[in-house]
């Protein structure tokens, strides 16, 4: 996939995200891949404790304490994160995560 294509499918994401986020198989989706995500990791994630994070702001906080001790490079990896300094480290990863399930979404129904 080239580099304007994929901007223009984040800026699709970015516009949407609110909307997506209150579809309720996008939210199962998206906590499916935090759990198959951070299980790659090492890190054990609660389903239940995760789904009851019914916004996408309370979600990234949630996240965020999760990983506050847990060593962060093999899932920063894995999800497909720079090495860097966030602002919001929970925030950036449930963005990143939901837009490889919107991606996913996306593309399965193209074809």
């Amino acid at each position: 996939m080239n580099n304007s294509k994929a901007s223009s499918e984040m800026e699709k994401f970015q516009v949407n995200r609110t909307t997506l986020w209150n579809e309720e198989q996008f939210r199962e989706k998206t906590y499916l891949q935090i759990i198959k995500d951070f299980s790659l990791a090492g890190l054990e994630i609660n389903s239940d404790k995760l789904k009851q994070n019914k916004t996408l702001e309370e979600l990234a906080a949630y996240l965020e304490i999760q990983i506050s001790n847990d060593p962060r490079p093999q899932l920063l990896y894995i999800i497909d994160l720079k090495e860097q300094q966030y602002s919001n480290l929970g925030f950036a990863i449930v963005q990143r995560i939901a837009f490889k399930v919107y991606l996913r979404l996306h593309f399965s129904q193209s074809h």
